[in-house]
């Protein structure tokens, strides 16, 4: 994949949860930010988030990968686990483990630092300061009724544009579409949605003993 960690950018970042953050209305529309509003409400509810996705990158219309992967978010704390790579965050500390490479790289955790990359606080929290928002439509898919919002970088990006879609009644994030300039298309489908289950601390840290063969790599 060309950058893994577009997931935690855009999955991670805004299924975690946060509290009310002050919206400019200069650069986001009220209709979007009612929306935003009532999905951050919503997930500030929850104690625990686990997801499970579908990914698929594309580009002039042809697919070039598809892969599983899952989420599992405790307040600062995630784990995010692929085929290709695992990453563990205590809200301290983030292991980045690659097991073909029988390699984990270990960095402090910092908010500041990560905030468009590994952050899971960063698009809920700071989209109104990153992100143009504007409502772009409502329609009923399948039964389900979706409301979609598209976020626009304020400043220079390779990403021009990302496309949230919305279950309206479950106030839950269905599909992640982001865009770039070079027309590759990344699209994350959430294909299982859990909250508030008991998820152990132990869960977002990277066991060692498990792996005496991983060449650790600290880089703190």
């Amino acid at each position: 994949m060309k950058n893994i960690f577009l997931i935690m950018t855009c999955f991670l970042a805004v299924t975690a949860w946060s509290q009310p953050q002050a919206v400019s209305r200069k650069h986001n529309d009220p209709e979007a930010i009612a929306i935003l509003d009532d999905l951050q409400k919503k997930l500030n509810a929850y104690t625990s988030i686990s997801i499970d996705f579908a990914f698929q990158s594309e580009k002039n219309d042809k697919i070039d990968e598809e892969m599983q992967g899952s989420i599992k978010v405790k307040g600062a704390k995630y784990m995010l686990s692929t085929k290709m790579q695992k990453v563990y965050c205590d809200g301290v500390t983030v292991w980045n483990f690659l097991p073909e490479q029988k390699e984990v790289t270990v960095s402090d955790y910092s908010e500041e630092e990560n905030s468009q990359v590994i952050n899971p606080l960063s698009l809920v929290k700071n989209y109104a300061k990153d992100y143009k928002a504007s409502f772009v439509k409502e329609n009923l898919n399948k039964g389900v009724w979706e409301q979609i919002i598209d976020l626009t970088p304020l400043k220079s990006s390779a990403l021009y544009k990302i496309r949230l879609v919305i279950d309206k009644n479950k106030k839950q994030i269905i599909r992640i579409a982001l865009y770039e300039k070079d027309g590759t298309q990344y699209t994350y489908l959430v294909t299982k949605f859990l909250t508030n289950q008991a998820l152990e601390d132990k869960h977002f840290v990277f066991d060692a003993a498990k792996y005496s063969d991983v060449e650790v790599i600290d880089m703190r």
